[in-house]
């Protein structure tokens, strides 16, 4: 079988000296017990270090999950305030547009009057400058016959209200941009 000798000792080696590493024999006073400790006590040692280690190990943990809540937070904080950041792009961008008269109000129109509930006895409120520029386009006397337009300059410009026997709709660009801004909290 092994040549190799078995030695068994009481308890565990604390520390090894090789006084020659080529040598095949160690010399009997390299071989040493911690502290003189006997085997109880290296026992309880042991079991000591083991509990500080499950300790730590938990604190870890802890740590851990505390660190994945923060960095979920961080995430949904981070999505909101890009959402908030896309819509006052949008709002600066359709101010813009507006401004420069950039726009087609008739298609703003039809948008509004898809959304009415009837068809009928509808009235068109527009800001007068739309109302102008709705009245000067060959196209949209064609589209709009069959309701009345009327100048309301408490509308702003590209905006309309649908007005019918049945109720109103209203296309104002900041209920549109909100419901931008709450489809995308949504989303988030």
């Amino acid at each position: 079988m092994n040549d190799m000798p078995t030695v068994k000792l009481p308890k565990p080696i604390g520390t090894i000296n090789l006084v020659d590493n080529r040598s095949p024999v160690i010399e009997s006073e390299t071989i040493m017990f911690q502290d003189g400790d006997t085997e109880a006590e290296t026992a309880l040692d042991t079991e000591k270090q083991k509990q500080q280690f499950d300790l730590t190990m938990q604190a870890l943990e802890a740590t851990s999950k505390k660190m994945c809540t923060v960095y979920e937070k961080m995430i949904v904080e981070h999505r909101q305030a890009i959402a908030k950041l896309a819509v006052e792009i949008a709002r600066k961008i359709l101010a813009q547009k507006v401004k420069d008269g950039d726009y087609q109000i008739e298609t703003i129109i039809q948008e509004a009057l898809n959304s009415a509930p009837t068809h009928q006895d509808v009235v068109v409120r527009l800001n007068p400058a739309d109302l102008a520029r709705c009245q000067q386009t060959p196209q949209t006397s064609g589209l709009l016959t069959s309701v009345k337009l009327v100048a309301d300059p408490k509308i702003g410009a590209a905006e309309c209200v649908i007005e019918t026997p049945k109720g109103k709709v209203e296309s104002l660009i900041d209920d549109h941009l909100e419901h931008v801004a709450r489809a995308l909290s949504k989303a988030v």
